[in-house]
């Protein structure tokens, strides 16, 4: 493993033995060195290997530009909310989050403070990454002494949830309102007596946050029903009010979002209404 680049003091670039291009980090590692060295053994503490070439250069300025210190900060929020959330997430989350955790601080410091417009929505229906945002602002309190404002947590979040969904952040806003506004309309079509404590109400916003990733990433929407028009039929004289349901919700989505969605999938909406209306 030789260096071909020092980015600075904490960060250096290397081929690895297999000639790929990695990134690596750790307090005091690119001291000193210059291209052809190789790096200290003893002080690394993180190694990036992404392929994409665009968000490498994205995390070599973020790197480069934002404070060790934060960056050490954000590594271990990112690997504790991919631990907490049994899943793997964006490598840009490391990015995303180291800066806006940076100029959060900044902004404290010069006494500007942002309004979450989505904290109660994010609450609703992204509770486990809310809780990871607070422990974000939780970190900050207790590394960097500053203490962010509480809707700061939901921005964290907003990051989570990009990370996790393969989204972009502009797209996390329309997502939020989209579930919201969904299960607003199930919940009235149902006189507001959906058991929103139940498994199946939980498995009911996974499948609307994943509908709206889908939607507003021009994803073709999987086909996980038969096409068995019998079968068809027979779900929707059994489960009537929960197709009207589900189609009161097309109608919404077709509405205010512009967007379409198959017979397929409305009645898999139909299902999940018939699961959390029981």
């Amino acid at each position: 493993m030789k260096i071909i680049k020092v980015i600075n003091n904490n960060t250096v670039c290397v081929l690895d033995d297999k000639r790929r291009e990695q990134i690596i980090s750790g307090k005091g590692i690119g001291f000193g060195k210059k291209f052809g060295d190789r790096p200290d053994a003893d002080k690394i503490e993180k190694m990036y290997l992404i392929t994409d070439s665009a968000l490498r250069k994205r995390l070599i300025e973020c790197l480069a530009e934002i404070p060790y210190e934060y960056i050490k900060l954000t590594e271990g929020l990112a690997e504790q909310a991919a631990k907490e959330l049994d899943c793997e997430l964006n490598e840009s989350l490391m990015i995303s989050l180291s800066d806006h955790i940076y100029f959060a601080v900044q902004r404290k410091q010069q006494g500007i403070e942002f309004e979450n417009p989505l904290m109660e929505a994010i609450s609703d229906y992204f509770p486990k990454e809310l809780e990871l945002g607070r422990r974000c602002v939780d970190e900050v309190k207790r590394q960097m002494g500053v203490q962010l404002a509480p809707d700061e947590a939901g921005f964290a979040a907003m990051h989570i949830i990009n990370a996790r969904m393969g989204t972009k952040m502009s797209q996390i806003t329309d997502i939020t309102k989209f579930v919201e506004s969904c299960a607003a309309l199930a919940d009235t079509c149902f006189g507001g007596k959906l058991d929103k404590n139940s498994v199946a109400y939980e498995r009911f916003l996974v499948h609307l946050k994943f509908l709206a990733k889908r939607l507003f990433t021009v994803q073709e929407l999987p086909q996980v029903l038969s096409r068995d028009e019998d079968l068809l039929e027979l779900m929707i004289v059994k489960f009537k009010r929960q197709y009207k349901c589900a189609e009161c919700i097309q109608d919404h989505i077709l509405k205010n979002y512009k967007k379409s969605i198959s017979e397929e999938e409305l009645l898999t909406l139909t299902l999940h209404l018939r699961r959390i209306s029981a």
